[in-house]
């Protein structure tokens, strides 16, 4: 028997940032191999997407927060329609997944072109097909 929760229900984790990160809010983070937050990029895998209240340029160290699950909004880059698998370009930007990209989240609205934030579902599938 347990007395409380173990399991933390937040849907959001803070980490300091292992680099200079320039794009800001609603882009995608990763891991560095000291667990500290770096944009994420195509061949990383993402953990999560930076929340709103973050600035826009964050520097080594700072304590930055992401989202790592349930709903949340994520800047485009490139054109993409509701419903497709999306993974992160090499600047964090949310882009359609094509083979060997982890998907980090469901569309659920469109964008017409880069630069767009749409609301996407959080559901770390694993890597394209």
């Amino acid at each position: 028997m347990y007395n409380g929760t173990i399991i933390n229900p937040s849907p959001t984790i803070i980490a300091a940032a292992g680099a200079a990160i320039t794009a800001g809010p609603f882009t995608a983070v990763a891991f560095d191999a000291a667990g500290k937050f770096v944009t994420a990029t195509k061949n990383s895998v993402p953990v999560g997407i930076l929340v709103a209240e973050e600035e826009k340029d964050i520097a080594i160290g700072d304590e930055i927060t992401a989202q790592v699950k349930e709903m949340s909004v994520w800047k485009t880059g490139a054109a993409v329609a509701a419903g497709d698998l999306l993974a992160s370009d090499d600047a964090g930007l949310a882009i359609k997944a094509t083979e060997g990209l982890f998907i980090l989240a469901v569309a659920l609205e469109a964008a017409d072109a880069a630069g767009q934030v749409i609301k996407v579902q959080i559901t770390k599938s694993g890597y394209a097909k």
